[in-house]
């Protein structure tokens, strides 16, 4: 039989309490990892993207959708949809060919309508959109901003990826 003293056998347990300590921990560690999400990266909106979103007047109580294809691009299509109670007043500027369309039942229908009448639509869907252009910090849900005493909130932004059935008029 083999005779070891009191001290190695003290090393040896000494040694096999630390090995199993460090396991252990090991693995508590391993079962503790979390995973980072990464930050999501912040939306731009750059010319010639695509842009739709929601406008909220406090002032009238208007609610605005709007779209824009094209972007100060080549080929500019708006779209204005003017809600309030139970109507809706809807037009499509084709900057292009400088055309015009209006409905007023909720887009179920469209006229052809003077594109030099409906032109203030594109003004103001630029103007809201050149402010969230120059001033979103493209990751908040929504956007306020007041000019000339009346406060704008702008929400369900989307960026690009529009459906082409919003600027269809047939």
């Amino acid at each position: 039989m083999i005779q070891v003293d009191k001290k190695t056998i003290y090393i040896i347990v000494a040694i096999l309490a630390v090995v199993i300590v460090a396991v252990a921990a090991v693995a508590l560690l391993m079962n503790n990892e979390t995973e980072t999400t990464p930050a999501p990266e912040p939306q731009t909106i750059a010319d010639g993207d695509s842009l739709q979103f929601k406008v909220a007047d406090s002032t009238t109580g208007l609610d605005y959708y709007c779209a824009i294809n094209d972007f100060n691009g080549e080929a500019d299509i708006v779209r204005v949809d003017m809600v309030m109670d139970d109507a809706c007043y809807s037009y499509i500027l084709n900057l292009e060919d400088s055309t015009s369309y209006a409905s007023k039942d909720f887009g179920e229908t469209w006229t052809k309508s003077k594109f030099a009448d409906d032109e203030l639509y594109l003004e103001m869907a630029y103007c809201f959109a050149t402010e969230l252009k120059d001033k979103w910090d493209g990751l908040s849900a929504t956007y306020s901003y007041t000019a000339d005493d009346i406060s704008y909130t702008i929400s369900d932004i989307k960026v690009n990826d529009l459906d082409d059935s919003l600027f269809a008029t047939s």
